[in-house]
């Protein structure tokens, strides 16, 4: 089963800004799990800190490019040097409170999947605590496949549309998450796929206040393993 969740925003108070974000989950089944390739719920940084990055392959030197936003919640990017399977620090003394990309910066496609993390215990490259991990980028994607977004400071976002496609006859429930700075998340929106998929426009834009985190889950409601992919983009 595979299910397809589109966000569209449109940032305010800027003409710089982009956002671009997509995910995909391998393997949704009974539980809500977010829209990510390393599966099962994703965990944001709470205080800032330094990222790793490692690959499965000791064979993958190439560079990554991370976007994320830093301590104080302006955009920021680096582009960090692989080790292989060595845990490697992005930047010198770089800190983040968001990471919300990473993507292959050069000709060289990636031999193992590449993960970027807080510092962890890293087994073959791979990071081991479910908590820890913040992005990870699968063989042959040569980015990340993370379905969320996080608003920079002094900015807004708008939500104009949301919707979802299912590859097979099984129903799956699709929920729109949404974090004000220092609150639990809420969910605002609730919607059920089928084969023929949901669309849903906002007629009024779902406004997102500067430093909120905005986010996808999806279950598949116990009936099957589901593979699930999603998308953000500004408008």
């Amino acid at each position: 089963m595979s299910v397809h969740i589109l966000a569209v925003h449109n940032v305010l108070n800027t003409s710089a800004a982009k956002w671009f974000a997509f995910g995909q989950n391998p393997a949704v089944a009974g539980t809500l799990e977010d829209i990510w390739s390393f599966g099962g719920r994703h965990t944001e940084i709470a205080t800032a800190a330094e990222l790793k990055v490692s690959s499965s392959s000791g064979s993958d030197t190439f560079n990554v490019e991370i976007e994320g936003l830093d301590a104080d919640w302006n955009p920021q990017t680096v582009t960090q040097a692989l080790a292989g399977q060595t845990e490697t620090a992005v930047g010198s003394g770089v800190t983040w409170i968001r990471v919300l990309s990473m993507h292959n910066v050069s000709a060289v496609p990636a031999v193992g999947d590449v993960y970027c993390y807080l510092d962890d215990t890293v087994a073959g490259g791979i990071p081991q605590t479910q908590t820890k991990v913040q992005l990870k980028m699968p063989i042959g994607f040569e980015r990340s496949m993370a379905a969320r977004q996080s608003v920079p400071l002094g900015k807004r976002g708008n939500i104009i549309q949301i919707a979802g496609y299912i590859s097979a006859a099984q129903a799956s429930e699709g929920r729109l998450m949404y974090r004000e700075f220092g609150e639990v998340a809420e969910v605002r929106r609730i919607f059920n796929i089928y084969f023929s998929g949901e669309r849903i426009p906002y007629i009024i834009p779902l406004e997102c206040e500067a430093k909120s985190d905005i986010f996808f889950l999806a279950t598949g409601n116990g009936f099957i393993s589901a593979e699930v992919n999603g998308f953000y983009e500004n408008a």
